[in-house]
């Protein structure tokens, strides 16, 4: 964090600033004020849920489904707390009722475990657990789309996309999402977004957590279209449902801090989210805030918090990309290019080869750097973030095609931050 900040001039700062204030503000305390102290009222109920299925499997242990009903409800606990400790136990719930069911039984468990795979970050077991489930059922649309799900966490896009090409449902919800996921990956975000605004329309009134998640995710696409007064309406829509989903609340903390340039807000907003959750990603951003406005011991308060947390064991490399960031600003170049070879060897993609490209670039080591940008990322991927570390990487090279990046990549000036693009200008500007 020192380093970024010292070499930043005081004109710059004053710019970056003014720059995030130019644009009318968007987010409204009044708006969302209302959201900031609620609490997760079914956290009793799913308490009670734990007891009621523990004892249920006490008495009939080969009684498959209700390990999925005891796996479920602490995957729902996880959602809820994001205490790490309930996915391990859904994990291995669900891995119990997998080995006391036969057959097409084992289906569901399969399936389960294939979703948490992916949360774990662990993307091959993930592949795995869909393509065991795939062979023990007749009905192969659901355990494909989970195989979609997990070869795009991998990196293998192509047979993704035959997937999608084998077996498409318009007329699905579960189709739709996916489909919409492809055409972001392709770059084509308009697509994107008329699929999951088509896919949310057909969410029939009682499908509550489909509909939160939809529009939750339509709000971050909006954003990234830079319709970001219809992307915090989004927000606002899904607390209207749910006042205590989080990540819509952690949607305007962003509005406000990206669009808006009001840190005060938008510091307030994630702090409270921090007070309900174990989930150490806010800190991160808080840090970002921080380091913005220039409060040097303040950022690097939220970064310690954040290794306490993110370093424990029980995440197993679940952050890894936010610890190779830390890192490399700490100078522990080593452990960063350590971590980063070894989310490549997990899913080789275009960004985890940033990741790494990023490493050996941040050690003095560009040629390294230029040479996996080109093989494995350039021209693989659209997302800005990568765009924005090839740009650098590739300007500071005095590769010509390295301020195209950049500014290419001030078109998402929303999505990246205000410290992103204080960066990028101040890239292109010598």
């Amino acid at each position: 964090m020192k380093n970024i900040l010292k070499a930043i001039s005081l004109l710059v700062i004053i710019a970056g600033c003014s720059e995030a204030t130019k644009t009318e503000a968007i987010s409204h305390r009044s708006d969302y004020v209302k959201f900031l102290n609620t609490t997760h009222r079914d956290l009793a109920s799913l308490k009670k849920d734990e007891v009621f299925w523990k004892k249920k499997i006490e008495i009939e242990p080969r009684g498959f489904i209700f390990y999925e009903k005891l796996g479920s409800t602490y995957n729902q606990l996880f959602e809820k707390t994001r205490e790490i400790e309930y996915l391990h136990k859904a994990d291995s719930v669900f891995a119990i009722g997998e080995k006391t069911s036969v057959g097409k039984w084992k289906v569901p468990s399969l399936l389960s475990l294939s979703g948490l795979a992916i949360k774990r970050h662990d993307f091959k077991s993930s592949a795995t657990y869909a393509a065991m489930a795939r062979e023990l059922t007749d009905e192969k649309f659901g355990p494909l789309l989970m195989q979609f799900d997990a070869e795009m966490e991998l990196g293998n896009y192509k047979m993704a996309g035959a997937i999608l090409k084998k077996n498409k449902r318009m007329d699905s919800f579960d189709y739709l999402v996916r489909l919409s996921k492809y055409k972001d990956y392709e770059g084509d975000l308009d697509s994107a977004i008329f699929y999951m605004e088509k896919a949310s329309r057909m969410i029939r009134q009682h499908q509550q957590e489909r509909k939160l998640w939809a529009n939750a995710n339509l709000g971050d696409m909006y954003g990234h279209a830079g319709r970001i007064e219809d992307s915090y309406n989004k927000y606002l829509e899904v607390l209207s449902i749910d006042s205590t989903y989080d990540y819509a609340l952690k949607g305007i903390a962003w509005v406000a801090y990206s669009n808006d340039g009001n840190t005060a807000d938008a510091k307030e907003i994630l702090s409270k989210l921090q007070q309900k959750t174990a989930m150490p990603d806010y800190y991160m951003t808080l840090a970002e805030i921080s380091e913005y406005e220039g409060n040097e011991q303040e950022a690097e308060m939220y970064i310690n918090q954040f290794l306490r947390e993110a370093s424990k064991g029980e995440y197993r490399g679940m952050y890894n990309k936010y610890l190779i960031d830390v890192l490399l600003e700490r100078g522990e170049f080593a452990t960063a290019e350590k971590l980063a070879r070894e989310e490549v060897e997990r899913r080789p993609t275009p960004a985890t080869y940033d990741w790494l490209a990023w490493t050996l670039f941040k050690q003095g080591k560009p040629a390294e750097a230029i040479k996996v940008y080109m093989e494995f990322v350039e021209g693989k991927t659209y997302e800005p973030e990568v765009l924005f570390h090839m740009g650098l990487a590739y300007h500071a090279a005095g590769i010509s095609v390295g301020q195209d990046y950049l500014r290419e990549v001030l078109d998402a000036k929303y999505e990246l931050g205000p410290l992103a693009l204080r960066k990028i200008k101040s890239a292109l500007n010598g």
